[in-house]
């Protein structure tokens, strides 16, 4: 058991302590924390996630957790299917590039609706989510970004492991039993793709059903069911089944583990889209401030991309000009483009069934075009999604403008107080603007709190 990925895995949450982390990664996972409470602080009315909580609602169980937004009750296997779709219902959430998974919206969900069960202190929960934080990003590094390429969103299909490590720990699993619970999640792992052509909402869920799957895990481990130990690495273990055939590394899954810190490399988005975006949005604001551009101007505008982004936000090209909703359109290269153009910046309500449908906008997304720079191959897909763009105006001038790094990345990080003003400007207009400068000091002082002190500010 002890060669095995699961027990290496396992043996490291186990016995992460605040001490034998880094200072720098502390202090960065405080920030995940307090962003991704900022995006469920300001979406848990979307008419989308009152539809998820009416099921849940519905579903109810034992009042363990809090559904944040609304203050009742119901099992943690049921709260956190809510919360953890508040987290992601607007694609606003951190991303670790090098391996395409949204990290937050599994693992904070989880350890709150966990937490609040086992009154948890702000230090254990910080653990259990930095746990959780490396070992899918490890996991997404066997395989970048091939999950998505063959449809299936890691997200989810990988998430559902930090989630069942953050339920496991925060329940005081042995390592035997932790080994476990991530055998069990192996058969719980999911989420295709086919949401995203289509336009349709059922990505915000992919998470949810990730953490509930997690915590479902955990709890049968605990009772000593047993899952297979080389869940991993096994002949059908994760990355056979979904990715025979395509070359991976499972040496990425335990490489510096514990000595590496991936926590540092997960990115805080400054916009509300799909991160295949950001490039493209970072090269649409240069042109508008560097050469004042106006979308009535521009006779051409091609985009070189690489082929993650192709795959997500430019195909199918008839659909990404005109998308159809909201959720859609935070997918397509055109639509946020000429966003950036007309507005200089891109916001969340620039994702609303009225805006969708607006003409200024519309009418200028086929001028957008991109294709596929074969030149980015040698990023891999992985840690940043470049961009750059060559602009024809329509009295002949040509600008070309290519960004590598997008505000937001490991080497281009928003800074503290950058997270701060996001977080801010997120719960605004919700009924949380007049304790968000609590819910700032609390969790840049988690250590001092309990999980159910924060959660008492969330309901």
């Amino acid at each position: 058991m002890g060669e095995t990925i699961s027990y290496k895995f396992s043996e490291f949450t186990y016995n992460l302590r605040l001490k034998d982390i880094p200072e720098e990664v502390v202090s960065r996972a405080k920030l995940h924390v307090l962003d991704t409470l900022g995006i469920m602080m300001a979406t848990y009315n979307l008419e989308d996630v009152k539809r998820v909580v009416n099921v849940i609602r519905l579903l109810g169980g034992s009042p363990e957790s809090t559904v944040v937004g609304y203050g009742f009750k119901v099992s943690a296997l049921n709260a956190v299917i809510a919360n953890a779709v508040m987290a992601h219902s607007v694609d606003y959430d951190d991303t670790h590039l090098g391996s395409g998974i949204h990290q937050s919206c599994t693992a904070i969900p989880t350890a709150l609706a966990v937490g609040e069960i086992t009154n948890a202190s702000g230090r254990e929960f910080l653990e259990a989510v930095i746990a959780a934080y490396e070992v899918n990003s490890r996991l997404g590094l066997v395989a970048p970004w091939l999950f998505h390429i063959r449809g299936i969103h890691p997200t989810s299909a990988i998430g559902v492991f930090g989630s069942a490590l953050i339920a496991g720990r925060l329940m005081k699993l042995s390592i035997e039993q932790l080994a476990w619970a991530l055998g069990i999640a192996g058969s719980l792992s999911s989420g295709i793709l086919q949401c995203i052509p289509e336009g349709v909402w059922v990505k915000p869920m992919h998470p949810g059903f990730a953490s509930h799957a997690g915590i479902l895990a955990a709890l049968l481990a605990r009772e000593g069911c047993r899952g297979p130990l080389q869940v991993f690495e096994g002949r059908q273990g994760l990355f056979n089944a979904y990715l025979k055939g395509d070359k991976f590394d499972l040496k990425q899954a335990t490489e510096g583990l514990g000595e590496k810190w991936e926590t540092l490399n997960i990115s805080i988005k400054p916009y509300p889209t799909c991160h295949a975006t950001h490039s493209s949005i970072d090269v649409a604001l240069a042109f508008k401030r560097k050469y004042d551009v106006k979308l009535e101007d521009i006779e051409e505008c091609i985009y070189y991309v690489p082929k993650v982004a192709i795959n997500l936000v430019v195909e199918p090209y008839e659909e990404k000009i005109k998308p159809q909703t909201p959720y859609g359109a935070k997918f397509s290269l055109p639509y946020t483009v000429v966003v950036a153009l007309r507005r200089g910046w891109v916001g969340l309500w620039d994702f609303t069934d009225e805006s969708i449908r607006n003409p200024e906008i519309l009418n200028y997304t086929s001028r957008i075009k991109a294709v596929y720079d074969k030149g980015y191959d040698k990023y891999g897909g992985s840690e940043v999604i470049p961009a750059k763009a060559r602009i024809t105006l329509r009295n002949g001038r040509t600008y070309e403008e290519e960004v590598i790094e997008h505000k937001g990345t490991p080497k281009n990080p928003l800074t503290r107080d950058e997270v701060i003003t996001k977080f801010m400007d997120n719960i605004k207009q919700s009924k949380y603007r007049d304790v968000g400068r609590e819910v700032v000091d609390k969790i840049l002082n988690i250590e001092k709190c309990s999980v159910r002190e924060i959660v008492e500010i969330l309901t």
